[in-house]
Parts: C-alpha cells; sequence; structure tokens
C-alpha cells in the first residue's frame, strides 16, 4: 500500500495521521484504528490527557503537617533527627514546620514523644497553621536533634501554654 502525506488524507477525506505510516492492513478495515502516533499505547488504550498547566497564582499549599502548643516549652527535636527535607525551625521554646519545605511524608509525627505535631485534617488548627508559616519564616533551620531541656517532661500536656509561655524569639538553629 502506498504512503500517504497527512495533507493528501484530509484531501480525500482520511483521518491524517503522522508521515511515513501506512493505513491499516484490510483484514483490519472494518475497525476503527487511530492513526498511528496519536497518542495510543501498544495495549490500545488511550494516553490520559496532560493535566492543564497551574498558574502559580492558583496554587495554594496546605502543609500537611503542623507544630501544635504542645511543643512550647517541650521541644523535644526527634523529629529534627528523622526528617527527609530539614523542614523544621528553631524558636526559643518551640519548632515550627515549613510549610513550602514539607513533603508530606509524615514520619515526624510518630517521633515526637509529645504528640504536638498534627495532620492538618483535624478539626481547628488553623491558628497553628499561621503560626507555623509566620515563625518558619523568621526562625533559623535546625537539622541535627539536640537535648531537651531539662523540665521538658514537666510540660509535657499542660494546656494553654500558648498564651502564657510562647516565644517569639529565633533558637539557636544549627
Amino acid at each position: 500500500m502506498r504512503r500517504l502525506h497527512a495533507c493528501q488524507h484530509t484531501a480525500q477525506g482520511l483521518e491524517p495521521f503522522e508521515i511515513g505510516a501506512t493505513r491499516p492492513r484490510t483484514e483490519f478495515s472494518k475497525r476503527e484504528h487511530p492513526p498511528v502516533g496519536r497518542g495510543r499505547a501498544r495495549t490500545g488504550r488511550t494516553a490520559p490527557a496532560p493535566a492543564p498547566p497551574m498558574r502559580i497564582e492558583d496554587e495554594k499549599r496546605l502543609m500537611t503537617y503542623v507544630v501544635t502548643d504542645n511543643c512550647i516549652k517541650c521541644k523535644y527535636m526527634d523529629c529534627v533527627e528523622v526528617c527527609p527535607v530539614d523542614c523544621f525551625y528553631e524558636g526559643e521554646n518551640m519548632l515550627v514546620i515549613h510549610p513550602d519545605e514539607c513533603i508530606d511524608c509524615g514520619v515526624c509525627e510518630p517521633e515526637c514523644p509529645a504528640e504536638a505535631i498534627k495532620p492538618d485534617t483535624e478539626p481547628s488548627l488553623e491558628t497553628w497553621l499561621k503560626v507555623n508559616a509566620d515563625y518558619a519564616k523568621r526562625w533559623p533551620n535546625i537539622t541535627q536533634k539536640k537535648d531537651a531541656p531539662a523540665d521538658a517532661k514537666e510540660w509535657d500536656g499542660v494546656s494553654g501554654k500558648f498564651e502564657a509561655h510562647f516565644s517569639g524569639n529565633p533558637g539557636s538553629g544549627d
């Protein structure tokens, strides 16, 4: 069978296809065949359509994990040791997670002895989303575990620590 150029197929009322491709063989002429090289895999399934390009201003990314008030005055830092992307930032008496650096892997959550790291799927964490985002921009990055404060166990589980004991001062970092 002779090969036709795409414009020749269009002129003849046939569907255009890639140059160099041949028409389907006659034994398959009763079936509909897509043009060769037009997004069909060898299995015959249609390739998924590409996702539309995202505009940067449309992208709104929420972090999956946040550090809450139970970290204040406990600051165990076990989470820092396991974080694969070093997204923790150190304040004077607590840590925060940077929302743009967190890859949402979740390895930090079970490592926190104070259970201060929570997924954002839990209710009423809007305040902590903002605190983590704001202070991660101001405080130094921390990538290595340090010793917890001597009185950390006494502060673990105490309620109302944010209002009474939160410090916006940066920690020492690495």
